[in-house]
C-alpha cells in the first residue's frame, strides 16, 4: 500500500519524545521537578544620571546596563556629546571635554541574545568650567619713574573676569582696572605683595584670591648668557712697571698680591723711559738731547736699584707672569763702547745722545731673553759702531753666574740657561708724541735732532711736520726692527704704536700712514693703544664710567678698517693691546678715591669685551694700585681684583643690558660652570635697587657676593665675600652709591 504524502498525512509524536526534543536536559528528572525554563530579564540602562565633567580635564565613565544577555553593544542615536568626548561600543564615555554646558543625547543598547533585546535611554551630561586659577604670581618688575602696564593672567571659570584689590595696596602711582590691568608710573622703589580678588561671569560666580608680587626697582639688568662677547685671554690683566720703581724687585710680597689681584702680564721698562732706556747697559739717554755732552747737564731720569732686566726676569719668575717689552725706538747708545757716565741720579746711569734707536739693540734684547747659548746667528754692528755680537753671546750671558770682578754686565748674569720666552714686544712708546703733530713733544725721538739755540738750559725748536718724525717714517723704520728681531726669534709677536682717535690729541692721519708704511715691508702682530679718558687734570667720575663702552669698540673697529685697507695680508690676525691706561691726570675736587678702582674694573672688562687682549694699568706702585714700600693695596688693586673675580682667564664674557645709564653691568659664563654678574652703581648719591634677570640658564640656590666702593671697608688684600639665597632666573639686589658688586652663582 502506498503511504500518504507529507502534505496529506500527519503524525503525532509520542509525548515523551516530544518533551525530550524540547528539553533534553530534563530527561531523567525525578518526578515532581519543575519543567518550565528560567525567565530572561528585560534589557535596560540601570542608571541614566552621569557624573559631571570639567572642561579641559580628562573624563571617563562606564554606562550601567542590566538584563538581557551580555556582552552589549552601545550605539549613538541622537543629540550631542560634548566636544572632545566619545562613547565606545562597550558603553564607556571618555575624552577631554572642550566645551562648557549641559548636553543631552540618546543611546541604544543591544544584547547578545537571539533574538536580541534592545533598550534606548536619554542621558544628560554637564560640563563645568575649570576652577579659577591664577597664572600670574610675580609680575615683571616695574621701574620707578617709568610707565608700566601689565595684565594679571587668569585661567578657568568663565570669561570675562572682574578684578579688584582684596587687601594691601598697589605701589604708589599704579592702579588696577576691573579687567585686570595694572598700569601707571610708579613713583618709588618698593617690593609689594597684594591680594587680588577675581570673579568670573558664570552663573555660580566663581572667585579666587590671587597673591600678586610686584617689584618696583631702580633698574633692570638683563643677562643673555647665550651671546658671547669675548673669552678672557691669558694676557688680559696686565700691569705697567718701570725702571724707576724701587719696589719692582720685591719677590717676597708681590707674588701673592699679584696672584690675588689676577695680574698675569707685566710691561717693562716703562712708558716714556722706553725710548731712552738701554737694557744691556742699564742706562738712560737724557730727554730731548741730541749732542754730547748732555749727561750731567740734561736730565736723564732715575733708575731705581735692582730694576735692570736681569732683576726683572726674577720678578717675572717669582710672580708667574709674562712680559711685554717696549724696545727703544728713540735713542741709540752714546758710542761704540756703550759708555756710561754720571747721570742726574748717580754714576754709570747715563748714555750720551748720538742718534736714533737701533734695530740691533732690540734684536740683542730678544737674544738675551729667548736665545740659545749655541746660536751663532750674528746680530750685527749698529750705526754707532757698537758690536751686538751673536745670539749665543747674550744667551750665554744670561746663563752665566756673576763674575768676581764685575765688568759692568753682572746684572745680566743670572744663571738661567733656559730661555725666558718673552713673546710680546712693542716698537717704542707713544711715538706720535715725538713733536711731529702740533709740536707735542713727550717722547724722545732722535730720528730728527733737537735744535737748541741757547744750550740745554733753553728750549728746542719746533718739530712740527718734520718728515723724519712722520707716521710714514715710523712705519718704514719699524720694518728694520721687525726683521732684525724676528731673525733672532721668528715666534715672537711684535706690536706697532698707534694713537687712540677721539682720546689722543693726534690727527687721524697717524694710524693710516704708519700702517701703510710698515705693512709694505713687514707684518705686525698687534696694534698698541694707550687710553686715558676724561678732561686732562679735571677728570670726572661720569666720564670714566661712560667713555669706555663708547671708545673701546670705536678704537678696535676703526683700526680694523684701516688694517683691511693697508695690511690686507694679515689684517684678520692682528690683535689689540692697551699697554697704558688710567685716568687722564687728576680728578675734579671732591672725587672719592674709590672711583679709580671702580673705573679700572669697568675699563678692563669693557676692553676685553671689545676684543682687546691686554690691558696694562699705570702702574704697579703708583699709589693707586700698591703703595711703594709697604705693598699696601690701594683702590685700583681692589677694582681690578673685582674684575678678575668676575672674569678670570678662560671665562666667557656675555651680553648684558641695563635700563639705567647709571647702572653699569658685565656678566660671564665661567669656565668652572658658575655664572657671574657685575653691577656698578655709578650714582654718587642714590642707592640702586636692581632686578637681575638671566636667560639661557637657571640660577643655583646660593650666590657668593664680593663688593667694593665707597660703602665698603677692606682689611686685607683679598676682598671678602658673603652668600645669599637665589632661585629661578632672577633676583633683586640693592647697591649703595659708587659701589660695585660681583655675584657668582652655580
Amino acid at each position: 500500500m502506498t503511504p500518504p504524502s507529507d502534505s496529506t498525512r500527519k503524525f503525532r509524536l509520542p509525548t515523551a519524545l516530544y518533551f525530550w526534543l524540547l528539553f533534553p536536559g530534563m530527561v531523567g528528572c525525578s518526578a515532581g521537578s519543575a519543567l518550565s525554563p528560567s525567565p530572561v530579564t528585560q534589557l535596560s540602562f540601570s542608571a541614566q544620571s552621569l557624573p559631571n565633567a570639567q572642561m579641559s580635564s580628562s573624563y571617563i565613565t562606564a554606562l550601567q546596563i542590566s538584563g538581557g544577555s551580555p556582552p552589549y553593544a552601545v550605539t549613538f542615536i541622537s543629540g550631542a556629546l560634548p566636544s572632545g568626548l566619545t562613547v565606545s561600543a562597550s558603553g564607556v564615555i571618555t575624552g577631554t571635554p572642550g566645551t562648557i554646558g549641559t548636553f543631552t543625547f540618546t543611546l541604544n543598547a543591544r544584547d547578545s541574545a537571539s533574538p536580541a533585546q534592545t533598550s534606548t535611554a536619554t542621558f544628560t551630561l554637564t560640563v563645568n568650567p575649570p576652577p579659577l586659577t591664577a597664572s600670574t604670581s610675580t609680575l615683571p618688575a616695574a621701574i620707578a619713574g617709568s610707565p608700566y602696564s601689565q595684565a594679571i593672567a587668569i585661567s578657568g571659570g568663565t570669561a570675562p573676569y572682574t578684578f579688584a584689590i582684596g587687601s594691601d595696596s598697589l605701589p604708589a602711582g599704579l592702579s588696577l582696572s576691573p579687567a585686570g590691568l595694572i598700569s601707571g608710573t610708579p613713583t618709588a622703589v618698593v617690593i609689594s605683595v597684594i591680594t587680588v580678588l577675581v570673579t568670573d561671569s558664570s552663573s555660580t560666580k566663581l572667585s579666587v584670591s590671587v597673591p600678586v608680587t610686584i617689584n618696583v626697582v631702580g633698574a633692570i639688568v638683563s643677562v643673555d648668557s647665550t651671546i658671547t662677547l669675548a673669552v678672557v685671554p691669558q694676557t688680559a690683566f696686565g700691569m705697567h712697571t718701570s725702571v724707576y720703581d724701587a719696589g719692582l724687585s720685591d719677590t717676597t710680597l708681590l707674588p701673592a698680591l699679584l696672584q690675588t689681584g689676577g695680574i698675569t702680564t707685566l710691561r717693562y721698562p716703562g712708558g716714556v723711559y722706553s725710548d731712552n732706556y738701554h737694557w744691556a747697559q742699564n742706562s738712560i739717554t737724557p730727554w730731548f738731547a741730541s749732542t754730547a755732552p748732555a749727561c750731567g747737564v740734561a736730565s736723564n731720569g732715575y733708575l731705581a736699584p735692582n730694576t735692570d732686566f736681569g732683576h726683572f726676569i726674577k720678578t717675572l719668575q717669582a710672580t708667574d707672569t709674562q712680559a711685554i717689552i717696549t724696545v727703544n725706538y728713540g735713542t741709540s747708545l752714546g758710542d761704540s763702547n756703550g759708555s756710561r757716565s754720571l747721570g742726574s741720579y748717580g754714576p754709570n746711569t747715563c748714555s750720551e745722545p748720538f742718534t736714533s734707536g737701533q734695530p740691533q739693540e732690540s734684536a740683542a734684547w730678544v737674544a738675551y731673553a729667548n736665545g740659545s747659548v749655541t746660536d751663532t746667528t750674528f746680530i750685527g754692528t749698529d750705526d754707532v759702531g757698537f758690536n751686538w755680537k751673536t745670539v749665543g753671546f747674550w744667551a750665554s750671558l744670561r746663563a752665566a753666574s756673576p763674575l768676581a770682578a764685575d765688568d759692568g754686565y753682572n746684572f745680566l748674569r743670572i744663571g738661567l740657561l733656559a730661555p725666558v720666552g718673552v713673546k710680546y714686544w712693542e716698537l717704542g712708546n707713544e711715538i706720535f708724541y715725538n713733536g711731529y703733530s702740533n709740536n707735542q713733544n713727550y717722547e724722545t725721538d732722535l730720528h730728527s735732532p733737537y735744535v737748541y739755540t741757547g744750550g740745554y738750559s733753553g728750549s728746542f725748536g719746533s718739530r712740527t711736520g718734520v718728515s723724519a718724525l712722520s707716521p710714514a717714517s715710523y712705519g718704514t723704520n719699524a720694518v728694520a726692527f721687525i726683521q732684525a728681531m724676528r731673525a733672532v726669534d721668528p715666534s715672537i709677536k711684535i706690536g706697532l704704536d698707534l694713537s687712540s682717535p677721539n682720546v689722543d690729541p693726534i690727527p687721524a692721519i697717524w694710524n693710516p700712514a704708519a700702517l701703510n708704511s710698515v705693512c709694505t715691508g713687514a707684518n705686525i702682530d698687534f696694534g698698541i693703544f694707550h687710553y686715558y679718558p676724561g678732561n686732562f687734570n679735571a677728570v670726572t667720575a661720569a666720564q670714566l664710567f661712560s667713555r669706555p663702552q663708547t671708545d673701546m669698540p670705536a678704537l678696535v673697529s676703526g683700526v680694523k678698517t684701516q688694517l683691511a685697507t693697508f695690511c690686507p695680508g694679515n689684517a684678520s690676525s692682528v690683535q689689540f693691546f692697551i699697554t697704558e691706561t688710567g685716568p687722564n691726570g687728576s680728578y675734579v675736587s671732591g672725587t672719592p678715591a674709590q672711583i679709580t678702582g671702580l673705573y679700572a674694573m669697568h675699563e678692563f672688562l669693557t676692553a676685553i669685551e671689545a676684543g682687546i687682549i691686554n690691558i696694562d694699568w699705570l702702574e704697579l706702585h703708583s699709589g693707586n694700585y700698591l703703595v711703594q714700600g709697604t705693598e699696601a693695596p690701594a683702590t685700583a688693586y681692589y677694582g681690578i681684583q673685582l674684575a678678575h673675580l668676575l672674569a678670570d682667564v678662560g671665562d666667557t664674557l656675555v651680553s648684558t643690558t641695563s635700563t639705567s645709564k647709571l647702572l653699569v653691568s658685565h656678566a660671564t659664563r665661567k669656565a668652572n660652570g658658575q655664572r657671574g654678574i657685575l653691577l656698578l652703581n655709578s650714582d654718587p648719591v642714590n642707592s640702586a635697587t636692581v632686578q637681575v634677570s638671566l636667560s639661557g640658564n637657571t640660577l643655583g640656590t646660593t650666590a657668593t657676593q664680593y663688593s667694593y666702593g665707597v660703602a665698603t671697608t677692606q682689611s686685607s688684600g683679598a676682598l671678602t665675600s658673603n652668600t645669599f639665597a637665589v632661585s629661578g632666573n632672577s633676583f633683586i639686589i640693592t647697591l649703595q652709591p659708587y659701589t660695585a658688586t660681583v655675584i657668582l652663582t652655580q
